[in-house]
């Protein structure tokens, strides 16, 4: 049986946490400055913390509990970049309602700045246990736990496709597809203001031996903008070299609608919705697979974009305000 103590309950469900992190150096991809994927995977680390202070870690959760953790949902909120070497500490907030049936944890990352604290990231996480059948004599969780613990995340309902999955990619592990060659991307996107491109999930994307984690979906939407303006004419690249416009995210969410198995063809379409002021611009990100011939959407979020740039070197970041060139670019003109 559990043995967790009606104290180590109440500390999980009730009680905040923190913790002090450094971001990885994986996401200082220009300059110094850490993208907004490397801000989820700190929240996200810092909420995997508050379980383990009670003693429920992942290795825990699987190997004993037979259930997987999974983040199901993010919705970010970026207030001041995060650096490579800020040390950067994070709350962890319970608010799960006793009506929910997913762990809800708002958090906030701080960091030291001129010699004041400053509020850089907060977000409100939503967490599941997956019950997991490779895990089957597992000892059960406290009573209170019990309701979060789901044998799958969500299910969405298909939606009928008139168009017949081409599966070519014959188990090679590369991206191409988009949609001038695959007819259910053609179809997804028919004539929005939109891009998307098809790919087998490969397990590096996966966790728990079978399904795409946050990580994964928080990657994609990374790429999708590289990918998006590339296509439009205005690459990351281009605007750094000539104009030293850096992007910025000042917010993003994904949510599980359904789950997508290791290995199965992932159609993932960025969708330019508005853009506001001529400074920010705000994408619809969603991922769907085909079943059964029916197409089944997996995961939706969004993503609002900017960009800064320096007038001169010492000077504080400014948003850059969008010319007619990346106005078009972006509305697809």
């Amino acid at each position: 049986m559990a043995t967790l103590s009606d104290v180590e309950i109440k500390k999980l469900l009730h009680e905040p946490s923190s913790v002090t992190m450094r971001p990885s150096y994986e996401g200082g991809n220009i300059n110094t400055a850490i993208g907004f994927k490397c801000d989820n995977y700190l929240l996200e680390a810092a909420v995997l913390d508050h379980f383990r202070a009670v003693g429920l870690g992942a290795t825990e959760l699987y190997l004993n509990h037979g259930v997987n953790f999974d983040v199901v949902g993010v919705d970010t909120r970026l207030h001041t970049v995060l650096t490579l070497d800020d040390d950067v500490r994070i709350e962890v907030v319970p608010k799960t309602k006793d009506t929910d049936r997913e762990m809800v944890f708002a958090t906030a990352a701080y960091v030291e700045r001129d010699g004041e604290t400053k509020k850089a990231v907060s977000s409100k996480l939503r967490v599941l246990l997956r019950r997991d059948p490779a895990i089957p004599d597992a000892q059960p969780l406290p009573a209170e736990l019990e309701r979060f613990v789901v044998d799958r995340f969500a299910t969405a309902e298909p939606t009928e496709l008139a168009a017949t999955e081409v599966d070519d990619f014959a188990g090679a592990f590369h991206r191409g597809e988009n949609s001038d060659t695959d007819p259910v991307l053609a179809e997804i996107i028919g004539d929005s203001n939109a891009i998307g491109w098809k790919w087998k999930v490969p397990y590096y994307y996966c966790h728990f031996t079978e399904r795409m984690q946050m990580s994964g979906y928080l990657r994609q939407m990374e790429e999708a903008k590289h990918l998006f303006v590339a296509s439009r004419g205005i690459s990351i690249k281009r605007l750094l070299d000539e104009r030293g416009w850096i992007p910025v995210v000042t917010g993003n969410k994904i949510q599980f609608t359904d789950e997508t198995v290791m290995e199965e063809n992932l159609y993932t379409v960025y969708t330019v919705e508005s853009i506001f002021k001529d400074m920010l611009y705000t994408s619809r990100m969603d991922f769907y697979v085909v079943r059964d011939g029916k197409l089944v959407k997996t995961a939706t979020g969004s993503i609002t974009h900017g960009y800064c740039h320096k007038e001169t070197p010492e000077s504080e970041w400014q948003m850059a305000v969008f010319d007619d060139e990346v106005l078009r670019a972006l509305r697809g003109e």
